[in-house]
């Protein structure tokens, strides 16, 4: 009975972190605000591809896993488009997303302000658990899991900059979240919560010594996990040829984290690693996040 016990706290702990990942909510997403606000869809003046891995709680079996591959850049001079695919792996729980974003922007070279949509299916699956003693194979619940359950998702946000200085989003995660079969009145999957992510920050430019002061806030209260405030700082030297950052995430399940990261021509590459301040840190050996990026330049109305 204990072991029993023991399983279905993992299993609910496994799917809460789960239930993160899937609104793409990554230790490094103040390197990249697309990833928890669709507003800021295309806002930069460049083509930007994002590949990036994140494993959460390493070293423990059945740890998360995720792995995301994003794109997003400027259709004219008011449009963003873009697309990601997430795969999520955490014990015997799968989930798979594709999504598109499309933000639209407003203001001039002072102060920008977009607002973008990101909309998308997601399917969720169980893993063949027929080997284990302790799971009632005729459950109908474990079966459609077994199936797999095809979700309609749908986030909106605002994000905008003042003097290239000061930035400033608020997204609405999960604002749509619904079976496919709802669509069609078979089922309801009713989410009574309220999601948002409110995230501002400023850039302190320190030209004699040329290098960028980045502290920032983000304040998140998303679906099935703790409410959060997250303190960053980001430290950038040479032109981002050297990035060093830290965050310290206050909530139920607080935690510190070290990024590390550098570019080199048009190519970024970031590391991070983060611990939390709980009993179960000492069963895992800590949460680590890759992320790369290629940028491509937009040329100027003049460019050949």
């Amino acid at each position: 009975m204990k072991q029993l016990l023991y399983t279905i706290v993992i299993i609910m702990s496994l799917a809460t972190v789960a239930v993160a990942q899937e609104s793409g909510i990554f230790t490094q997403y103040y390197l990249n605000p697309v990833l928890i606000n669709p507003g800021a869809t295309g806002f930069e003046n460049q083509q930007e591809f994002i590949l990036k891995y994140r494993n959460v709680w390493s070293g423990f079996d059945g740890s998360a896993r995720t792995y995301t591959l994003l794109y997003n850049g400027p259709v004219g001079d008011r449009m963003g488009l873009g697309g990601q695919l997430l795969s999520d792996r955490v014990g015997k729980y799968r989930t798979f997303t594709g999504s598109v974003n499309f933000a639209y922007k407003f203001g001039n070279d002072d102060f920008s302000f977009g607002a973008g949509l990101q909309t998308g299916f997601q399917q969720l699956r169980l893993d063949n658990v027929s080997g284990d003693k302790f799971i009632d194979n005729t459950d109908e619940l474990l079966a459609e899991g077994l199936d797999g359950v095809t979700l309609f998702d749908a986030s909106f946000g605002f994000y905008g900059e003042y003097d290239e200085r000061w930035f400033f989003g608020l997204s609405f995660p999960n604002l749509v979240r619904t079976r496919i079969t709802s669509i069609a009145g078979d089922y309801e999957d009713p989410n009574d919560e309220f999601n948002y992510i409110f995230h501002t920050g400023y850039r302190f430019d320190v030209e004699e010594h040329d290098f960028i002061v980045e502290p920032s806030i983000a304040i998140k209260n998303i679906r099935r996990v703790p409410f959060s405030v997250d303190l960053n700082l980001k430290l950038s030297f040479l032109d981002e040829q050297l990035v060093g950052g830290i965050t310290y995430s206050v909530s139920e399940l607080s935690r510190f984290g070290l990024l590390l990261g550098t570019r080199i021509n048009q190519l970024r590459i970031f590391y991070s690693y983060d611990v939390a301040f709980g009993e179960f840190q000492e069963y895992n050996n800590g949460s680590h996040e890759i992320t790369i990026n290629y940028l491509i330049p937009r040329k100027s109305d003049g460019a050949e």
